[in-house]
């Protein structure tokens, strides 16, 4: 008897077990790739991505220091909770700036705005390019390609309009 018992609560762990090892595997497998941003390769790519006038006032302690505070932006204003449907985040990349700019007077980081400006368009651009953010120009999206009107037949078979390309 005592046997069985153990064997029937043995059985029971098990499943149980399993089950919330199944619950947590679906969740896993529900959220999005997970991408991992290297801290010195963010900084070396928005160190040779800013313009020289930038990168020749900046440290790169500096400008760990700016991406630290526009990662905390991202985090603080623009994280979605879990099975949240609301679709993507939209946020504009000018309160990134005024958030950035705040934060750094706070935290004694003495930067021009300029300055800001450029590492966080490059950090951007690096989020982007490592997939961990999707920007899209708004400019595109206002204007879909296939929306547009087609251009006459006229003008496309009219040829070079400027004497140097035709030379």
């Amino acid at each position: 008897m005592v046997i069985a018992l153990l064997i029937v609560t043995a059985v029971l762990v098990v499943v149980i077990g399993l089950l919330f090892v199944g619950s947590a595997v679906g969740k896993t497998n529900a959220m999005p790739a997970q991408t991992v941003v290297d801290v010195h390769d963010a900084i070396n790519f928005c160190a040779e991505a800013v313009p020289i006038s930038v990168s020749s006032v900046l440290s790169y302690d500096d400008v760990r220091r700016l991406l630290r505070l526009h990662l905390e932006w991202l985090q603080a204003y623009h994280w979605a909770p879990e099975g949240d449907s609301d679709g993507p985040i939209i946020f504009e990349e000018f309160d990134a700036i005024d958030y950035v700019m705040e934060r750094a007077d706070v935290t004694g980081l003495f930067v021009a705005r300029g300055h800001a400006e450029a590492v966080i368009e490059a950090h951007s651009a690096y989020l982007q390019v490592m997939g961990a953010i999707h920007i899209e120009d708004p400019v595109d999206v206002e204007n879909d390609l296939a929306e547009l009107p087609l251009l006459d037949a006229p003008l496309l078979e009219a040829g070079p309009v400027d004497d140097e390309l035709e030379a």
